[in-house]
């Protein structure tokens, strides 16, 4: 794979991840820490170390979130429409 074809799977890794996080907030964080072996992969491909040390330093950040929240009740927000 070429390193704009990376590029393109990564940034949709990333994209797919938001979506995830504003859906449900465990799954998001759990997401993310699964999405940063792409983030390394790419970065070995393309020789990018300081990209390997981001994606390692979010990986750690998602998981302490995980852990921090852990037990919390995410809830979906309840669609109602606004009344003027």
């Amino acid at each position: 794979m070429t390193p704009a074809e990376w590029s393109w799977v990564c940034a949709a890794v990333s994209v797919l991840g938001c979506w995830i996080g504003g859906r449900n907030p465990r799954w998001g964080w759990t997401y993310g820490i699964l999405a940063q072996i792409v983030w390394v992969a790419y970065g070995l491909v393309t020789n990018q170390p300081g990209l390997i040390a981001l994606s390692v330093v979010f990986a750690a950040l998602y998981g302490w979130n995980l852990h921090r929240w852990d037990g919390t009740d995410f809830q979906a927000v309840r669609k109602h429409s606004i009344r003027r």
